[in-house]
This record gives structure tokens, C-alpha cells and sequence, in this order.
């Protein structure tokens, strides 16, 4: 798993030019596997949906 932030495009937020982290492979039916990446905000989001999830 690649752990390194880079400058590129949030998937999540759209916000661009920004440092984002590789968070894991996203498959679509149409198109087939993409790198997905989040920038801190939106990880950080990530992991309160997460966390709500193990809680529920």
C-alpha cells in the first residue's frame, strides 16, 4: 500500500493542487479500476464514517 502524499485531485472534495493520499483502488462497472485518492479533510471524514460504522 503506497503511504506517500502527493500533489493531485481530491476524488472526494474535487479540491485540486492539493496533497491527497492514495486510499485504496475503486472499481466501476463501466470503466473498470482507478487509483482513489483523499485529500487530509476528506480522510479524516472517511475515518469518522468509518468509525460510526463499527459503532452502529
Amino acid at each position: 500500500m503506497n503511504r506517500d502524499w502527493i500533489t493531485g485531485w481530491c476524488w472526494r472534495c474535487e479540491a485540486t493542487d492539493v496533497l491527497v493520499l492514495w486510499v485504496g483502488p475503486v472499481h466501476s462497472a463501466e470503466a473498470g479500476e482507478a487509483p482513489l485518492y483523499y485529500c487530509l479533510p476528506c480522510i479524516r471524514r472517511l475515518e469518522e464514517l468509518i468509525a460510526a460504522h463499527h459503532r452502529a
